[in-house]
């Protein structure tokens, strides 16, 4: 079987598997958003961090996760919380883009940072993923959950086609060798276009202010892309683990959408 095949396959099981979580409404999708975030601690503290699961730090980050995600997503939806996570997602991540392109890549400041306070890792993750799960308190919470990852997913799909067609110079190779700059705009077109569309058809809903929004959207989708292959480069890894073939990890699949979560919700709250 060819490695496209195998994407393709793995693919459509996780299409399944989001499927299935989404027949079970919010609940479903809660526990998805929940299991993901466990393999994605478990992902980067040992895969990346290459501690193991006995270390301290990996057992502190886990609980730490597994803690938190079930006291303010399971028992108490409030709003101060979301608002919590929202604001410092969007805070963590300005400091991400900082790290991408201003920490030169031999220096790995954030990464020592990151071993150091490994520990850490899991309030890393329960912040882009609660400010996720908060879409799941709207009323429209399918709609919005469904632009999410059209906004995402086709930014990564469009970088694909226009990259394969037309690229020829590329974006970054010491960061991702096979991004191109013909990929990265052709990603953003797409993004926008097509979510601009399923908001003007669904939602009724489309200004200056969305569209804009949505460009802006779509580059941080692929500089959150750029975040963890400069990551990967910087541990000496290929893919974030083997879990999804053709795929690598949850975190390889998820990267884009972690970082977008925050400002994407930011969005939803004062947009539309």
């Amino acid at each position: 079987m060819s490695n496209t095949q195998t994407r393709i396959l793995s693919a459509i099981a996780l299409l399944l598997i989001f499927g299935l979580a989404l027949s079970f409404k919010t609940t479903g999708l809660t526990i998805l958003i929940f299991i993901s975030g466990v393999f994605l601690v478990d992902e980067f503290v040992h895969n990346l961090l290459k501690l193991k699961r006995k270390h301290a730090s990996y057992i502190m980050a886990m609980i730490s996760f597994i803690a938190g995600f079930a006291l303010f997503n399971f028992l108490d939806r409030s709003d101060v919380y979301y608002n919590y996570f929202i604001h410092t997602g969007a805070a963590l991540n300005t400091v991400l883009i900082a790290y991408l392109f201003f920490e030169p890549m031999q220096a790995k400041f954030i990464i020592s940072i990151m071993k150091r306070y490994a520990f850490f890792m899991g309030i890393f993750f329960l912040v882009p993923l609660s400010a996720m799960a908060y879409l799941l308190t709207k009323a429209d919470w399918a709609y919005y959950v469904v632009l999410m990852l059209l906004v995402n997913f086709l930014a990564d799909t469009g970088a694909w086609f226009f990259g394969k067609n037309f690229g020829n110079t590329k974006l970054w190779p010491t960061i991702s060798p096979k991004k191109t700059r013909a990929g990265a705009i052709g990603g953003a077109f797409t993004s926008v276009v097509l979510s601009s569309l399923f908001i003007y058809f669904v939602l009724n809903k489309l200004n200056l202010f969305i569209i804009v929004s949505l460009l802006i959207l779509a580059i941080f989708a692929q500089i959150g892309d750029l975040i963890e292959s400069k990551l990967k480069r910087q541990f000496d890894v290929k893919d974030s683990s083997n879990l999804i073939p053709g795929h690598g990890g949850i975190y390889d699949r998820l990267d884009s959408l972690l970082f977008v979560a925050p400002f994407y919700v930011m969005m939803v709250k004062y947009l539309l």
